[in-house]
């Protein structure tokens, strides 16, 4: 095609076309039209587009819609319109305010497609990410919670062996006044003699009602003591496990809010691509 009869514009980017892939780090090609056809076109091997020149725009082909909208268009050029599909960018271009044709430049699909597919399954991969590590938080603050009630339950159960000891105290009381009683009675039984033989019967069985009574609260002491401590030592480990709860569970709440800002940028750019 004699390029010679073209528009001073059309002549001036034909010109510099060949220059264009030096400055694009991919394979890339590249082609000129006035407002009916293509006056050059520069393919690569990636993308041998068959432009024949000087032949009308095949339908849904982007110079045509570029010129008729006198508007940039970037799309995905499916494989009926040249043979092969492939991401076209075209820009018009102008001369006086009118548009006498476009530049286009033509980049391989199976790059932005793998960039896509990427992003996608990024994307779905970090979902997944913050719906186990939510599902984990809950886990935790049910853990917590569930802690916090042994927690509270083993408190009543120390006031409760308060309460027992408090009774025990009652019993070394009672066990005391026996002992004393039994004694009394030893005493009288004694100073009654022959007489008092029936008396010394019931003084032994009180002193020895006392005996036991004695020894019984003195074993069950010893027994809420050791509970008492084990309880103790058993609340100690359940505050520092719900601190431990509580710590983990902020904790995920802040990782869990980094994946979301995450994955709020990575819909953004899975956005922009798809525009692409």
């Amino acid at each position: 095609m004699d390029i010679s009869k073209e528009k001073a514009i059309l002549q001036s980017v034909v010109a510099v076309a060949p220059y264009i892939p030096l400055f694009i780090d991919e394979p890339v090609s590249v082609a000129v039209t006035n407002k009916t056809g293509f006056i050059y076109n520069q393919p690569c091997a990636e993308i041998p587009l068959a432009c024949e020149l000087g032949a009308p725009f095949p339908p849904d082909a982007t110079p045509l819609m570029v010129i008729e909208s006198g508007e940039r268009r970037a799309r995905e050029v499916p494989p009926h319109v040249y043979g092969i599909p492939f991401m076209s960018y075209a820009i018009p271009l102008r001369e006086d305010g009118e548009v006498v044709g476009c530049l286009m430049i033509a980049k391989s699909v199976e790059k932005l497609r793998g960039v896509k597919d990427a992003i996608s399954s990024l994307s779905q991969e970090v979902e997944q990410v913050v719906a186990a590590v939510n599902e984990i938080t809950e886990g935790v603050q049910v853990a917590s919670a569930t802690n916090q009630s042994v927690y509270g339950l083993m408190d009543n159960l120390l006031a409760e062996m308060q309460r027992m000891n408090e009774i025990l105290s009652v019993i070394n009381k009672f066990s005391n006044s026996t002992k004393i009683l039994g004694l009394n009675a030893s005493i009288e039984a004694a100073r009654a003699g022959t007489a008092g033989k029936g008396f010394a019967v019931v003084a032994r069985e009180i002193e020895r009602l006392s005996g036991n009574t004695t020894e019984s609260a003195q074993a069950i002491g010893s027994m809420l003591g050791t509970i008492e401590t084990q309880v103790n030592e058993m609340s100690e480990k359940s505050r520092e496990a719900t601190d431990a709860f509580t710590q983990q569970a902020a904790s995920l709440e802040e990782i869990a809010a980094t994946i979301e800002n995450l994955n709020g940028d990575v819909k953004v750019i899975e956005n922009y691509i798809k525009q692409l």
